[in-house]
């Protein structure tokens, strides 16, 4: 597989998707609170059916919010996680590619093999 990615185009999107998210942080911490706040305020007779169909719409979509937030997350580290092992692996390959050189070895294409069987320099 050929792998060319951009990590600074990558960081920069990284950046840019955790700035936007971090607005939503504060809204999500303050969703219960929040939620709490209207139940106690329909907390009378003539408000029942309200707080019925509020306590219902938040028991149906919390599960929904937390779900995205965690995905959000996990996408993000995912993809770091994905771009740092990749700067890693170059990081590897040219170690190795080093102390081949330094061994005498020529490296050969993938999928061929060296003339006579030989694939050292002297």
């Amino acid at each position: 597989m050929d792998w060319d990615i951009d990590v600074e185009g990558v960081s920069k999107v990284l950046t840019d998707t955790q700035t936007a998210a971090a607005q939503f942080d504060p809204l999500t911490k303050a969703y219960g609170a929040k939620l709490e706040a209207i139940m106690n305020g329909l907390n009378y007779d003539v408000f029942t059916v309200v707080a019925a169909a509020v306590g219902e719409y938040a028991q149906h979509w919390s599960p929904t919010l937390e779900a995205a937030a965690k995905q959000v997350g996990a996408s993000l580290t995912g993809a770091q996680n994905a771009v740092m092992a990749y700067m890693n692996g170059q990081e590897e390959m040219a170690l190795n590619a080093q102390r081949a050189a330094g061994r005498g070895e020529i490296p050969q294409p993938p999928g061929s093999t060296p003339p006579g069987g030989r694939n050292r320099a002297v």
